[in-house]
């Protein structure tokens, strides 16, 4: 981390000021955040990293999303496969999962068929701040939701997703992020009294199931007022205070 010498220096070299300016003065011209500042942008970017409180009190920090931990699991128990050949998978039910993200609307939905016939339906609306990547991972959450909601009744699921970067984060069991990780546990829970199994598919392929998911993806988010998932995605922590701590000049709360 730099020191306040190192920050005059540095302030004074870009600026070509005298020796006798002052460094808020110069930190101001070329565009550095004071020590202090950026002492402060530290600790609260690692305090939100851990959960820990800031100390910039910023409301939108409320609902960061935080690294979560999955709690010790059995190593016979702890590996879900993922189907990564592109070709739907068989089963009772066939689900697909799917999202959209517009400049002003974020979605994401599931569809589930069988027989050919489509069996239920369910459509989430996010904050627009949510990512595409917090999408997919919804559709896929409330797609093992509504599997475990339907008990013990005897039939195996396929759910088939186009996005291998949120299959392979629920896959993965040093996953840190809040949903794969709740998908993950739910998933691991499900596996001991029906079958659950996942793929990847190609999307906008002309699969009938998931081109039906992302036309509901695009409607919710389209129409739906009502928002069921608001986290911020947690990259964007460091940004949210960086513009805190540039706004706010010396004064810290």
């Amino acid at each position: 981390m730099q020191t306040a010498a190192n920050s005059d220096n540095l302030s004074h070299f870009l600026t070509k000021g005298y020796k006798t300016v002052s460094h808020e003065a110069l930190s101001a011209i070329a565009g550095i955040m004071p020590i202090e500042q950026a002492i402060h942008l530290y600790k609260d970017i690692r305090a939100v990293s851990r959960g820990n409180p800031t100390n910039a009190v910023i409301t939108k920090l409320n609902k960061i999303e935080i690294f979560t931990k999955t709690r010790e699991i059995h190593p016979k128990d702890n590996h879900i496969r993922i189907d990564l050949s592109g070709s739907e998978g068989n089963a009772n039910v066939k689900i697909y999962t799917d999202r959209s993200k517009t400049e002003n609307q974020v979605g994401a939905s599931m569809v589930a068929v069988k027989d050919s016939r489509e069996i239920h339906i369910n459509n989430q609306r996010l904050n627009i701040t949510c990512t595409v990547f917090q999408a997919e991972l919804c559709g896929i959450s409330v797609a093992v939701d509504w599997i475990q909601s339907q008990g013990k009744k005897t039939f195996s699921s396929a759910v088939n997703v186009d996005s291998k970067a949120a299959l392979l984060a629920i896959a993965n069991k040093h996953t840190t992020h809040p949903l794969a990780v709740a998908t993950r546990l739910k998933t691991i829970k499900l596996r001991i009294s029906t079958s659950i199994t996942f793929h990847w598919v190609k999307g906008h392929a002309g699969l009938k199931g998931n081109e039906r998911a992302d036309y509901l993806a695009e409607t919710v988010a389209r129409y739906n007022t009502t928002i069921t998932y608001d986290e911020i995605p947690i990259k964007r922590e460091k940004q949210i205070l960086e513009d805190y701590y540039t706004k706010s000049g010396t004064q810290y709360t």
